[in-house]
């Protein structure tokens, strides 16, 4: 059995291409077959970040890509969730790493990729909080106050000068 995963189910690619050219759903889930490297569709839906939270199982590596709607640009971001629950056995746990390079790899696209262990790190309000922060797009200069013009003043010193300097005798040669 080879180490690498396994991405060349058919169902798999066009699940992805559903999901960025919004045919239909907004969120893929990627699981292994059992007992292999094989990555298969495991669920695919609709509901958004709240529907695709629920799939996360603590016993399995999976790999979800979503669709959201950015609240501070109105563009659509793409977000690759990249599991490891807590009750994957420690043999499997190894092979996340290079297993999530490859998926990453093989979904283009993801504006934001998280790595996440439990529920915590998947509820729809941390993951929309990181798409936000990483849009660039947090402009709040519409919803400010203009300020008060204050006119530049000038820049004060603490100099004083301690004389002038006499450069006759500064030329002249030592005695």
């Amino acid at each position: 059995m080879s180490l690498q995963v396994n991405l060349s189910n058919r169902d798999i690619l066009q699940a992805y291409q559903d999901v960025l050219n919004s045919r239909g759903i907004d969120w893929v889930m990627l699981a292994y077959e059992r007992g292999s490297n094989d990555l298969k569709v495991q669920a695919t839906g609709s509901g958004g970040l709240e529907e695709l939270e629920e799939e996360f199982s603590d016993g399995r590596m999976q790999y979800a890509f979503a669709r959201v709607k950015d609240r501070n640009s109105e563009l659509d971001k793409f977000v690759q969730i990249n599991w490891c629950g807590d009750g994957v056995p420690e043999a499997r746990k190894g092979l996340f790493y290079s297993h999530s390079t490859a998926v990453a790899n093989f979904l283009k696209g993801s504006h934001v990729v998280i790595s996440a262990r439990n529920e915590s790190d998947v509820s729809p309000a941390l993951i929309m909080s990181r798409v936000e922060a990483a849009s660039g797009a947090k402009y709040s200069a519409h919803k400010e106050a203009p300020r008060r013009f204050e006119p530049i003043a000038p820049v004060g010193t603490n100099y004083v000068p301690v004389g002038r300097p006499d450069i006759d005798s500064l030329r002249r040669p030592p005695p």
